[in-house]
């Protein structure tokens, strides 16, 4: 391979996820579909990259690209929003994550002949969202801050049952047998402590940050430790992950210490705007190399994984409205419903635990990757298709809702109607002109208004 022109390719994927991210604003199509097709144009189209070239670091650009995303996310997120939106997350992402864990299941029990367990194992791993394509999809849809909160937490939390889970039934394939016990204590242990330690660790950081900004150079020291945080939550048998998330929601909300009595014991310091754009442009880097390395890795072989993977993808669709309607807790515009309805995406976590059972020399292995290669393809492309015709002819949206009826409220419907004009007056309005007088006309008018004594 010509390393010269690898570098230039690098640097030509950088300026097209940039031009990307500007056609958005008239195609409606997000930049990870596009960058998704390079991957598949330079990977198994052409065989000009191949993932074996890889090797070891593809697994390590995985696990930074995750660190990287849940991290700066965690920073954007506000401890108002966060409140208002972790009940409907947490209940929203157990119903689709059981949901969708049946479904999956159940066509790759019947369609690609699994065992009961390897069924299972299936399921799991792919009921989740993708946090890295959800993430920036949602930054792209502009959705409100409740919808889009709601959206971050469901991809995180499901991220996580799907690697506890998965992981969990993973040795059970070989034994032929599994204790629901173990696994719901695994799931508990790596919710909780992971959490609690990225916040104290995140809030022991937040003091010392004013010595560590001293140091010369020191914007990448945030992410240094990120990093050495996630490694030690993954070594203590902990989801590191949402040790991350949590370390970033610390770090991004320490501002209301400093407004707080707490501000004399706990002097913690908030992140710089610099410091928030420096990660955000490195998760933007990270994520285009991501979407385009998911690409890459896709394979095309026969079409019964291709059909089962529709077939699983139009079961989560018709259920999942039905879960955003009823498990949403307030108020949102039926365009935020919808959109939340269409956006299960699959992405990292299934595509490294889909390969592990095929490393292990398990029998299923091979059935298990092609069918959840095929998923991940067809999610995220149907997907995008989804919400960009959605969003440009809102009538296929209230037709699809009203063939599943699913209906909004009599206060949605009044509020996004209420919206729509708000949208249409500003849109129609005309340019501010100037309507006052010349100083002399006023001068002249005055003049006239007056009467002689």
């Amino acid at each position: 391979m010509d390393i010269s022109l690898v570098i230039v390719v690098l640097g030509l994927l950088i300026f097209s996820a940039y031009i990307f991210n500007g056609l958005f604003s008239y195609t409606r199509v997000p930049n990870v579909l596009l960058l998704l097709i390079v991957g598949l144009v330079v990977g198994p189209l052409t065989s000009w990259i191949k993932p074996y070239q890889f090797g070891e670091m593809g697994p390590v650009f995985t696990s930074v690209t995750l660190v990287l995303i849940l991290f700066e996310s965690g920073t954007k997120l506000k401890l108002d929003d966060l409140a208002a939106s972790i009940g409907s997350a947490s209940l929203l992402t157990l119903v689709n994550f059981l949901i969708g864990s049946l479904i999956a299941g159940f066509v790759a029990y019947l369609f690609m002949g699994l065992s009961s367990i390897g069924a299972a194992f299936f399921g799991t791993i792919v009921s989740g969202t993708s946090s890295a394509i959800v993430i920036p999809m949602v930054n792209q849809m502009g959705l409100n801050k409740k919808a889009g909160s709601i959206l971050l937490l469901e991809s995180a939390i499901s991220d996580v049952l799907c690697l506890v889970v998965g992981l969990t039934l993973l040795p059970a394939m070989k034994a032929g047998s599994f204790d629901l016990s173990v696994i719901l204590g695994k799931i508990w242990k790596s919710f909780l402590l992971a959490l609690l330690m990225g916040s104290v660790t995140g809030l022991a950081w937040s003091v010392i940050l004013k010595w560590i900004r001293t140091i010369r150079n020191p914007l990448f020291s945030n992410l240094a430790f990120a990093f050495i945080l996630y490694g030690v939550t993954e070594k203590l048998g902990l989801n590191g992950g949402m040790a991350v998330l949590g370390f970033g929601i610390v770090l991004g909300n320490a501002y209301t210490l400093q407004k707080s009595r707490l501000s004399v014991l706990i002097p913690a310091q908030e992140l710089t705007e610099n410091e928030k754009g420096f990660f955000s442009e490195l998760a933007f880097i990270t994520q285009t190399y991501f979407f385009v390395y998911v690409g890459i890795h896709m394979q095309f072989g026969g079409p019964t994984p291709y059909i089962a993977a529709l077939l699983i993808i139009a079961g989560i669709l018709f259920a999942r409205p039905w879960a955003v309607r009823f498990l949403t807790r307030g108020k949102l515009p039926m365009k935020d419903l919808a959109t939340m309805s269409l956006m299960s995406p699959k992405g990292l976590v299934p595509a490294i635990l889909a390969s592990l059972p095929l490393q292990r020399g398990i029998a299923e292995g091979r059935a298990i990757q092609d069918l959840a290669y095929a998923l991940i393809l067809l999610s995220i492309v149907l997907c995008t298709l989804f919400m960009v015709l959605t969003n440009r002819y809102p009538k296929l949206r209230d037709r699809w809702f009203a063939m599943l009826k699913v209906k909004a409220s009599p206060e949605e419907e009044t509020e996004e109607q209420s919206q729509e004009v708000e949208a249409v007056m500003v849109e129609n309005a005309p340019a501010e002109t100037d309507t006052s007088l010349p100083e002399s006309d006023q001068n002249t008018e005055g003049t006239s208004g007056t009467t002689s004594p």
